[in-house]
């Protein structure tokens, strides 16, 4: 199901005949939303949106349907679990444009309070998953870490941090690097308050 402005095919015709630059125009004023978890095309919309933002060389359109792939901002009529795992972070290919990474990412994790209008703020999960996928790794790790101890920042950032390394674990493969960063992440959580450091532990 689409939403205002006109179909693809218009679309590329616009592209082929006037612009890129109106086609991609054109475009972000149509909103896809999807029928149900297999609909693929909110996904697809947004990649060819980075695609011609790339050809376009509109950076900061690009990094937002980036993002909006990344941590899968779509609507759908129905979305079951089932189907999350099959939708890819793309993380990857960010990582080789000259973009710091790891502070982009965890800094649209952070909460704000007086943000401006268009910050964007993303899903602690699709987050977590992505950042398992860096090249980065162990850079991440030891700055998630750095931060959740860091009592100049506020607890709320500090326990969404916490959930953000939890979800970072959980996408490991290795097992072993599992149960050391479970025990590595216990031991920061001492530094949050009494009343939530407790309540953070995690099982190992």
């Amino acid at each position: 199901m689409q939403e205002g402005g006109y179909d693809e095919e218009f679309e590329e015709y616009v592209g082929q005949y006037i612009s890129k630059k109106a086609e991609l125009e054109l475009k972000r004023k149509r909103r896809v939303v999807g029928s149900c978890s297999q609909d693929t095309a909110p996904r697809e919309h947004a990649v060819a949106i980075a695609q011609l933002s790339a050809e376009t060389v509109n950076w900061e359109t690009f990094l937002r349907a980036h993002l909006d792939i990344m941590n899968d901002r779509f609507d759908r009529a129905s979305d079951g679990s089932y189907a999350w795992a099959g939708r890819k972070t793309y993380i990857r290919e960010l990582e080789v444009l000259d973009i710091n990474v790891p502070d982009l990412l965890i800094g649209i994790s952070l909460r704000l309070e007086n943000s401006g209008e268009n910050h964007y703020y993303g899903n602690i999960g699709r987050l977590g998953r992505a950042l398992s996928e860096s090249q980065h790794a162990t850079t991440i790790e030891s700055q998630l870490l750095t931060m959740i101890k860091d009592k100049q920042l506020d607890d709320y950032n500090r326990i969404l941090l916490y959930y953000l390394f939890l979800n970072y674990n959980h996408h490991l493969a290795d097992k072993n690097h599992k149960r050391t960063n479970v025990k590595r992440l216990n031991e920061a959580v001492q530094h949050l308050p009494t009343h939530l450091a407790a309540r953070a532990l995690v099982k190992e």
